[in-house]
Order: structure tokens, then C-alpha cells, then sequence
């Protein structure tokens, strides 16, 4: 990437895992060629942003294609929590230029039907596309150069795996999905973000030496749980603290889906499948994660605390 300005594009700065990438970015030794515009949903919060860290906002949203076509012709980068495939090649058609997509796909990608009954061997590896490529067609395109990283059940923040993983507050007691068998990876917020700016890094000092597309998946994992181990753990917690009636979780019924998860396809997706993956690629660009499962396990009894201070506000 040359020495000039590079024009980022920024969308997702304000939710937890986002401004932790961004104040990151602003730190990083190249800020001072670095001209960052951030897409915020909300002005309240654009104001929030600029007045804190001095960048650019633009109030909108994804769905205003016209605003986001003329932000996404300009930028050389886009850090992304959503796709802007399309605006993105309308800069390529525009321009002949194909920008740099950094864009994010939870571990959901990975998944299995287990249900919650089981769990797998089954392992995918961030080094081998043939193992992946089925999964995103869509990092296929030559619009962009797409990087997508793959963050599984991320710790370490208020409404991070509590909020994620069904705690049970309302209701009085912590459920889980089947027999909780099945496996997930597991990563803190922080070793997340730093994967970001790793990759960003790599990218700056030599893109052409680091696999996009077909090869451009990075696994940000850590460590490993099953289900049925994280919902007996949260639920200890939270009743230690008289938030749960009961020490033990309980079985979702199928019918509980919809109202916990949203529908019952992402009760099961999202908490009673396998995701397994290994970071090989990721590690190989440096990334070195400080945190490990016992550190998602350490972190429940502060995020519970958060979580019920909120609930009481």
C-alpha cells in the first residue's frame, strides 16, 4: 500500500467490539496517514465519536445506498461488522480499483445441526481454503479484496457472552440448548480487536504477501467450551449473586426458542451447534492472543455484575 492518505471507512465503531478496533486503529503507529470516516446509525452517538477522537462521522445507515456508494468510492479500506459488497463494486467500476474489504463473519459460519446432542471433531483450519470455501461465496468476488474474520463467543465486554448466551435473568433461571454437547471457540474482546490491527499491518507493510478471497478467512479463537459447561457456569454465577432461582440450567423447551433467540433456527444455530476452527493463519501473521478459556470463565461474575446493574437502572 503506498505512503499517501489512506482513506478508511469505518461502520460499526459503536458497538463493543467495533470501538474497540477503532481505538486501536487511532492508535496504531501509520494514524497519521490514516483519514477515517465512520458510518454511525445515530447522530447522537456521531457526535459522541467525533468529539472523543476527533474523526469524521457520517449519520446513516446501510440501507441509504446512495450515501454509502459515494463514502464507499473513496475509501482504500473498509472495516466492516456488515457487507458493503455492493458499493464497494461500484468503486471497482468507477475507479478499476478494488478496495480492501476487512470485514466480519461469526463463527455461525462453521456450523453444524447437532441440535445441542452432540459434539464433533469436526475442525476447520484458517490455512486450508479448501475447507472453507464452500461457506462465503460471496468473499469470491473480484470487486474487493476481502479479508474476513471469523470470531467465535467473544468475552470480555458488558453484553458480551451473557447477553449472547441466554442467561436467564428475566425468567429467573439459566437455559440451554439440548444436552449443551456441542463445542464453540471462545475469544476475548481485546485479542479480537488486536487481530484487526494485525492483519491492517500486515496489509500496509506488504498486501500482496497476505491471502484474501478464496484464502482471506482468519479464525480469531483461543480456546474451547461446550455449551453445557458455559450455561452451568453462568448460571452459578448468577445465582451466587440472587439473580437465578436455580444453580443448575435448564433445557430450552423447543417452543422457548423463538422468544429467547428470535426463532428457533437461531436458538439451534447459534447454541446448540458446533463451530470449531483453528487459527493457523491468523497466528501466522503475528496475532498472538493473551487470553485462553480461563479467561471466559473469569470473566462471568463481572459481566453478570454489569449485566444486573444495567437490568436495575
Amino acid at each position: 500500500m503506498s505512503s499517501a492518505q489512506t482513506q478508511i471507512l469505518f461502520h460499526g465503531a459503536t458497538d463493543y467490539l467495533g470501538g474497540a478496533v477503532l481505538e486501536r486503529l487511532l492508535e496504531h503507529t501509520s494514524a497519521g496517514t490514516l483519514e477515517i470516516t465512520a458510518l454511525v446509525r445515530f447522530p447522537a452517538k456521531a457526535t459522541i465519536l467525533e468529539n472523543n477522537f476527533g474523526e469524521r462521522t457520517v449519520a446513516g445507515t446501510i440501507a441509504e445506498h446512495g450515501k454509502v456508494s459515494r463514502l464507499a468510492e473513496n475509501a482504500d479500506v473498509v472495516f466492516s461488522i456488515v457487507t458493503l459488497l455492493r458499493d464497494l463494486k461500484a468503486r471497482k467500476d468507477k475507479t478499476g480499483v478494488a478496495s480492501i474489504l476487512i470485514h466480519t463473519s461469526g463463527a455461525a459460519i462453521l456450523n453444524d445441526d447437532a441440535k445441542g446432542t452432540y459434539s464433533s471433531d469436526k475442525v476447520y483450519h484458517d490455512s486450508r481454503p479448501e475447507e472453507i470455501e464452500i461457506i462465503q461465496r460471496a468473499s469470491l468476488t473480484r470487486s474487493v479484496r476481502s479479508y474476513i474474520i471469523v470470531p467465535p463467543t467473544v468475552y470480555g465486554a458488558a453484553k458480551g457472552v451473557l447477553v449472547d448466551a441466554g442467561s436467564g435473568i428475566a425468567r429467573g433461571q439459566t437455559g440451554v440448548v439440548g444436552e449443551g454437547e456441542p463445542i464453540w471457540n471462545n475469544t476475548h474482546a481485546d485479542d479480537v480487536a488486536d487481530l484487526y490491527l494485525v492483519l491492517f499491518g500486515a496489509l500496509l507493510k506488504n498486501a500482496e504477501g497476505v491471502p484474501h478471497g478464496r484464502g482471506g478467512f482468519f479464525i480469531a479463537e483461543n480456546g474451547e467450551h461446550t455449551w453445557a459447561e458455559l450455561s452451568d457456569a453462568i448460571a452459578r454465577a448468577l445465582f451466587k449473586l440472587g439473580a437465578n432461582k436455580f444453580a443448575q440450567p435448564r433445557p430450552f423447551a423447543r417452543e422457548e426458542l423463538p422468544a429467547d433467540f428470535g426463532s428457533e433456527m437461531l436458538g439451534y444455530a447459534g447454541f446448540g451447534a458446533n463451530a470449531r476452527g483453528r487459527g493457523e493463519q491468523a497466528r501466522a501473521l503475528g496475532w498472538n492472543p493473551k487470553y485462553s478459556t480461563k479467561g471466559l470463565y473469569a470473566s462471568i461474575k463481572p459481566e453478570a455484575q454489569a449485566l444486573l446493574k444495567e437490568v436495575k437502572a
